[in-house]
C-alpha cells in the first residue's frame, strides 16, 4: 500500500511569479512542470508552519532529528525573502515584493493531463470556483492567494542531509493585488490609432512664393 503523504493548505501570501495553466518552458530538457513562488507575511502564520514542518520530520526520520532541525541541518523549502530582495536588488532588479516573507516555490510532480496538455495544478477562485484556462488572466503576479502542497523529502545529494520539499497540488485566489510587472512595459513604444487618435488630419497646400 502506498504511503499516504501529507497534504496542508499554505497561509496565505502574494503570488510572486506563476506557471498554473502552461507549462514551464525555462528549461527545455527539464520535465515540463507547473509551478508557483509565493512571497508569505513572516507574521502570517510562518511559525504554524514550521511547526507542521517539525512533526513532519519527527515522524519521518525520528526523534533524533529534533536537533537537526531546531540547528537548521534540515533543509526546508522556506526561503528568505530578505535575502533574495537583496540579490536581486544588486542584479538591477525589483525586490520590494520579496522583503519582510518568507518564499516558497512549489512545483508539481508530473503534469496531470500530460507533457502536452494544459491544465496544471487545479485553479480556484475565492468562491472555491473552478478557474478555467479562458480565464487565467483572474491570476496574475501581486493577487493574493493560497497554495494548496503535498509534503515530500529527500536527502540532499550534496550534504547528505535530509531535507523537505512541496509539491503543488493547488491554487486558490483570495485577493486582488497590486499587479506586479514582470516584463518590461513597451507600450510608449506605440500611439492610439483610429479616432482615438484624432481622427484624420485636415492640411493644406502652403502657396507659392
Amino acid at each position: 500500500m502506498a504511503e499516504e503523504k501529507t497534504k496542508i493548505a499554505l497561509p496565505e501570501g502574494r503570488l510572486i511569479n506563476e506557471s498554473l495553466f502552461v507549462k514551464d518552458q525555462f528549461d527545455e530538457k527539464a520535465t515540463p512542470r507547473y509551478n508557483v513562488e509565493v512571497a508569505i507575511d513572516d507574521e502570517a502564520g510562518i511559525e504554524a508552519l514550521k511547526d507542521i514542518l517539525f512533526d513532519y520530520a519527527i515522524e519521518k526520520w525520528g526523534n533524533e532529528v529534533e536537533d537537526d532541525f531546531n540547528n537548521g541541518n534540515i533543509i526546508l523549502p522556506l526561503l528568505d525573502g530578505d535575502r533574495l530582495a537583496k540579490r536581486r536588488e544588486e542584479k538591477g532588479k525589483e525586490g520590494d515584493a520579496y522583503k519582510g516573507c518568507t518564499v516558497i516555490r512549489a512545483h508539481t510532480f508530473f503534469n496531470r493531463n500530460g507533457d502536452d496538455d494544459a491544465g496544471g495544478a487545479e485553479v480556484y477562485d475565492e468562491q472555491v470556483e473552478l478557474v478555467e484556462p479562458v480565464n487565467k488572466s483572474v491570476v496574475y503576479p501581486g493577487c493574493y492567494g493560497i497554495v494548496g502542497v503535498t509534503i515530500d523529502n529527500y536527502e540532499d545529494s550534496r550534504t547528505g542531509n535530509h531535507a523537505i520539499m512541496f509539491y503543488l497540488a493547488a491554487f486558490q485566489k483570495t485577493r486582488d493585488g497590486e499587479r506586479l510587472v514582470t516584463v518590461s512595459d513597451s507600450s510608449s513604444l506605440f500611439k492610439p490609432v483610429g479616432k482615438a487618435a484624432g481622427g484624420r488630419k485636415t492640411r493644406t497646400r502652403k502657396a507659392k512664393e
